[in-house]
């Protein structure tokens, strides 16, 4: 587009920002000057009809948007509002300092900075593109000659990534695919802890119910992060009518509570990890009380988070707060990788103590074996596994999207795998567990013998009683005839009465 007056770019770049977003079913074509020119009877406007390209201007955003439906309109006048950013922002930086060779630039999409030759630069796709989402990348390069890279003489920027629904789909089911799972074996293992006094009375397992806590909710609201916001973007072909568009307070604090527990698991895999190392360094001294736990498992991930919130309502208030803010994410980053990095620390050291240990004992091999077997169960608990994905290969790459769906399984796996390890394939659960079903097999057990005793008894007593009767009777019946017998008159009587008769 060249170098212009402020007010005239703003004006190009508005115009520009139209035939881009319309493409094809562009009813207005952008001039060499501010305006729109009718060239298609695709629209009621007469053809040749001009109008000045400011999204300021109420009659120029009507007329203009009279060739657009509502959700387009509204993504047009974001663009221009972009735009104008964009030359506001590279007017109050000090150029004559700095040292790059490709200059700022406004691509048609996105404000770019000044840039080093020989680079790659990466900004968050715009929100107002269809289908594409903050939290992938679009990128251009500044070639070695000091100059942005260009296709057929005009510069070019690579929006792939940003505009590839299938795959984000896929990542996005991968996703709630480990999610839901891990919900599945984290409800059962929570409700088993609560269950059973003998359990939640001690402090590690005690631990391990806030642990799987924050999971829960983790994986919750990541769920209907998801499934509300980043599917219902990718799928929505109205701009303006999708959450992200829309910035409602209700978006904002799902991303922060997204966020917030987020960062409570790595709080809570550090409280894991040191309350497990204090007690194999200084096992005659174990932690009395967990209220400092809760605090920095609950209460440090807060302060950082809304530190980062009030920071993103003042200076970046959109998009939900989905888009990447620069060097402001630290505030986040920093916590959550000094969490990861002390418990890698606390993992060598527990190593090295049960290896000293066994250094007692070198001629018994099955007590290394058990051992690296306990260390490789801290692992998922002390989320080391985590370190593989804090790498993140450039947006540009061919492997970026399997490394993505990579690191979505091992982050969001997690829960199930603690789950089974700490609960469901737990030795002392195992335990309690049969000593319910033998308890519950015992009683019922118990209760069927009762039963068919009581059976027994009423039975026997019924036989005993109709054979008391049928005896009874039979001995009745005996005896009638006799009893006749004694009561009816003799022959000799009634032959002496005949005798007195004659």
């Amino acid at each position: 587009m060249g170098t212009f007056h402020k007010n005239i770019f703003k004006l190009n770049a508005c115009a520009w920002c139209y035939y881009y977003l319309m493409l094809q079913r562009a009813s207005l074509f952008p001039t060499n000057g501010p305006y729109l020119v009718v060239a298609s009877n695709a629209s009621s406007l007469p053809l040749g009809y001009k109008v000045l390209a400011d999204y300021k201007n109420n009659t120029s955003v009507q007329t203009i948007c009279s060739t657009l439906d509502a959700s387009e309109c509204d993504s047009w006048i974001a663009c221009c509002r972009s735009a104008s950013a964009c030359c506001d922002k590279q007017i109050d930086l000090d150029i004559s300092s700095s040292n790059k060779s490709c200059s700022t630039t406004w691509d048609g999409y996105a404000c770019w900075d000044g840039s080093t030759p020989g680079t790659n630069n990466y900004l968050s796709c715009p929100s107002f593109l269809p289908y594409s989402i903050p939290t992938r990348f679009a990128v251009k390069t500044c070639t070695n000659d000091g100059t942005w890279y260009k296709i057929d003489g005009r510069e070019w920027t690579d929006y792939t990534s940003c505009l590839t629904i299938q795959d984000m789909k896929v990542t996005i089911f991968i996703s709630l695919a480990c999610q839901i799972a891990s919900l599945i074996f984290l409800v059962p293992s929570l409700i088993i802890f609560f269950a059973y006094k003998f359990l939640r009375q001690q402090h590690r397992i005690r631990l391990h119910i806030n642990f799987f806590t924050s999971f829960i909710f983790s994986n919750t609201f990541c769920i209907i992060w998801n499934m509300l916001v980043t599917y219902d973007r990718i799928t929505n072909t109205h701009v303006s009518e999708t959450l992200l568009h829309k910035n409602l307070g209700v978006c904002k604090l799902l991303s922060f509570l997204k966020l917030y527990f987020s960062s409570t698991n790595y709080a809570w895999m550090f409280c894991e990890g040191f309350y497990l190392y204090r007690l194999i360094s200084n096992a005659f001294s174990p932690p009395k009380r967990l209220i400092l736990f809760y605090l920095a498992g609950w209460g440090i991930p807060f302060t950082y988070c809304g530190i980062y919130a009030i920071i993103r309502l003042v200076h970046a208030n959109e998009s939900c707060w989905a888009n990447s803010f620069g060097d402001v994410e630290w505030v986040i980053y920093a916590p959550n990788l000094t969490c990861l990095v002390v418990n890698i620390f606390f993992l060598c050291s527990i190593l090295k103590i049960l290896l000293t240990q066994l250094q007692a004992h070198p001629n018994e091999p099955s007590n290394f074996r058990r051992a690296l077997k306990a260390t490789f169960v801290l692992i998922p608990l002390f989320g080391v596994q985590l370190a593989v994905t804090i790498y993140r290969p450039p947006p540009d790459s061919a492997v970026t999207v399997h490394y993505e769906r990579f690191s979505d399984i091992v982050s969001n796996s997690q829960g199930m795998v603690v789950a089974l390890i700490f609960c469901i394939f737990n030795g002392e659960v195992a335990t309690q567990m049969k000593r319910t079903w033998r308890r519950h097999y015992v009683d019922k057990l118990s209760t069927s013998r009762r039963f068919n005793a009581t059976i027994s008894l009423h039975f026997n007593n019924s036989v005993t009683q109709r054979t008391t009767e049928h005896s009874h009777t039979s001995r009745r019946n005996s005896l009638e005839p006799c009893i006749q017998d004694s009561h009816s008159p003799s022959a000799s009587t009634i032959h002496t009465q005949q005798s007195h008769a004659l």
